[in-house]
């Protein structure tokens, strides 16, 4: 299980660690085809695409793909464990990235914008994991706050070493201050 790093002090603590590689984000489960039937059958996509493998050859494909959304469920660590008591990181939330950035402790977060390019086909079987870095602080006192915008580049990387997605995540973290503050 990955531990949530301890907080820092100060935001200047959390830009020296600008570039450093965070702690890896194991997925939970590999791709399926019956993962990618129902993903699918969820929003009733009818492209044959994801269920026609002579069609997908034809196409190029080596089979069926995941649609490319999906990069980010098969990424994403189990929400529990067996054996662990306590194997969430929240009560509805499963571990986040920049969850794992080191931050002066705040009472408030949100994100603010994410990005995703794909850049290779998920294929079932395929397992992956993220490979995050924090590339940006910029700190900012809002309107709710004082805290910082704080930009993480993930990597989303199959068992062959291949990156299939790399993501984008800014966030904005702080804590309330008083009027006339």
């Amino acid at each position: 299980m990955i531990e949530i790093p301890e907080s820092v002090e100060t935001w200047e603590e959390t830009e020296k660690t600008i570039g450093e590689t965070l702690p890896v984000i194991y997925g939970a489960d590999a791709a399926t085809l019956g993962w990618i039937r129902q993903w699918n059958e969820v929003i009733e996509a009818d492209r044959p695409l994801y269920y026609d493998e002579e069609l997908a050859q034809r196409l190029g494909y080596k089979t069926i793909p995941a649609p490319a959304g999906m990069a980010m469920a098969v990424g994403t660590a189990s929400w529990w464990e067996p054996g662990v008591e306590e194997g969430r990181v929240g009560p509805l939330y499963p571990l986040a990235m920049p969850m794992l950035v080191p931050t002066p402790r705040h009472s408030l977060g949100f994100a603010t914008d994410t990005e995703v390019e794909f850049l290779r086909p998920l294929y079932p079987g395929d397992t992956l994991r993220q490979v995050g870095r924090l590339v940006s602080v910029t700190r900012k006192r809002l309107k709710i706050g004082d805290g910082a915008f704080f930009t993480v580049e993930i990597e989303f990387i199959n068992q062959n070493d291949e990156t299939v997605a790399v993501q984008r995540v800014t966030t904005w973290s702080g804590n309330p201050v008083e009027e006339g503050e």
